[in-house]
């Protein structure tokens, strides 16, 4: 059952190699893969093999990969999900078989990641990708790990001091805080909640103006996995 939660998500790469009608209306979909495959026993990039309609359309998406945008059609597609196979793709015999809806007119990801008792879920968020003002960039920050209520905060290089330039506290998993900040080098950090005590810190790439960044903790804190993966959306005007 853990895999099936996981491998379901992976399965939307796929959908970019379907047919659709120029006259359709579409969404744009990135999928993304945040479970570490040591947190399940299995090999760390944890890679998966998709059918769709019973032909091997995926082989071997990977922990931390995201792919997108996908422009699909709405609808409604039936996949089948097996642990891939690298000599013989598609051939395992399928975990989960399922039909997943695709609705019009939106931006989203949907993200593989481990809820708070350790078990594979899959969210789906909607990324605000309307324009930016002011020459900012958007950054959007997700909890989606296998961790307790957290502090975060970011910070910049002010002449070689740091200053808090933006907190949350009780940041619970599920939830999502965004912010427009002006384009630097920031580092974001995590610490139990109440507790100032950094957990993990991570070094952001250098933002720009008018992009989004959409950044997701995955992983699991007791277990050492627990890091961050992003995806860029450019062109916010």
């Amino acid at each position: 059952m853990k895999k099936v939660f996981l491998i379901i998500t992976a399965t939307l790469f796929v959908f970019a190699m379907l047919p659709v009608t120029a006259s359709a209306q579409h969404a744009q979909v990135y999928v993304a893969h945040g479970i570490p495959g040591g947190d399940l026993g299995l090999p760390s990039d944890l890679p998966v093999d998709v059918a769709v309609n019973d032909a091997c359309a995926l082989k071997g998406f990977k922990f931390g990969e995201i792919v997108g945008p996908l422009r699909l059609e709405a609808g409604t597609y039936n996949i089948k999900i097996s642990v891939a196979d690298p000599d013989d793709p598609c051939s395992n015999d399928p975990v989960i078989e399922a039909d997943v809806p695709i609705m019009a007119g939106e931006c989203a990801t949907i993200i593989a990641h481990l809820n708070t008792a350790g078990a594979p879920t899959a969210s789906k968020f909607v990324n605000d990708v309307s324009g930016i003002a002011n020459q900012k960039a958007r950054v959007v920050l997700h909890h989606t790990a296998n961790a307790p209520a957290v502090d975060l905060w970011m910070t910049r290089a002010t002449m070689g001091l740091l200053d808090i330039s933006w907190r949350v506290e009780n940041f619970i998993p599920g939830d999502k805080v965004a912010i427009e900040i002006f384009p630097k080098s920031w580092r974001v950090y995590f610490a139990p909640w109440r507790l100032d005590l950094v957990v993990f810190k991570k070094l952001l790439p250098p933002l720009l103006a008018k992009n989004g960044y959409f950044i997701y903790a995955v992983g699991s804190v007791t277990n050492g996995t627990f890091t961050l993966i992003w995806q860029r959306i450019k062109g916010l005007e």
